[in-house]
């Protein structure tokens, strides 16, 4: 009787120690816990500081500030307030030109197509000291990488045409896009009118016409 006793606290013992070293080798709640926290910290982290490119375009945006929209308004009729890598130009572009449901189907501009644009030149230009000087400004861009300050990357699709001989009693619209970089900004007053030698096309492409009505 007291061998059977003694047997049997000594199971009791054995299963007692056997639950304490699986317990404390691999506890269940602990651990997952831990897994949990490491597999959180792991997420990708939502960067909630960069803004909509396109907050521009919704004027009723009631987070808006006066002093972003004059900020805006400098930057259009000015160009770049400092210069700016020519890479960092290209992406905030982009980026805007994908604002623009006329715009955004175009093929993104690249680096290399400006760089190309500038080696390419100007096409037919009259020859003269504001040609020489625009063309030492644009090789500087191309071999600096870097757009000067005064200078804005702009994108636009064709103009209306009113009373065109294609349609004198209604309006038609070029379809198609041009990329251009606008030059020597920084004086540049409302309603005033850039001059050739400020505008550089790095492209123009046009392929059909559309009527409006």
């Amino acid at each position: 009787m007291k061998k059977s006793r003694r047997y049997g606290l000594c199971l009791v013992g054995l299963y007692l120690a056997g639950l304490m070293w699986w317990v404390v080798a691999d506890p269940p709640s602990s651990n997952s816990i831990v897994s949990q926290e490491k597999l959180q910290t792991k997420e990708p982290q939502k960067d909630k500081s960069r803004r909509d490119p396109c907050w521009f375009n919704d004027p009723r945006n009631k987070n808006i500030t006066f002093e972003e929209i004059e900020k805006r308004n400098d930057l259009e009729m000015h160009g770049y307030p400092k210069e700016i890598p020519l890479g960092e130009a290209i992406r905030i572009f982009n980026e805007e030109k994908q604002c623009s449901a006329s715009l955004a189907p175009y093929p993104l501009l690249t680096e290399d197509e400006v760089i190309a644009a500038i080696v390419a030149g100007g096409g037919y230009e009259t020859p003269g000291k504001s040609r020489a000087k625009r063309k030492a400004a644009l090789w500087h861009i191309a071999t600096t990488k870097m757009l000067p300050k005064g200078s804005l990357l702009v994108a636009t699709t064709g103009s209306n045409v009113q009373k065109s001989p294609l349609r004198p009693n209604g309006e038609i619209k070029a379809r198609g896009i041009s990329i251009a970089l606008f030059l020597g900004m920084e004086n540049h007053q409302y309603g005033e009118e850039l001059k050739p030698e400020q505008i550089f096309e790095i492209r123009r492409t046009f392929f059909s016409v559309d009527t409006i009505w």
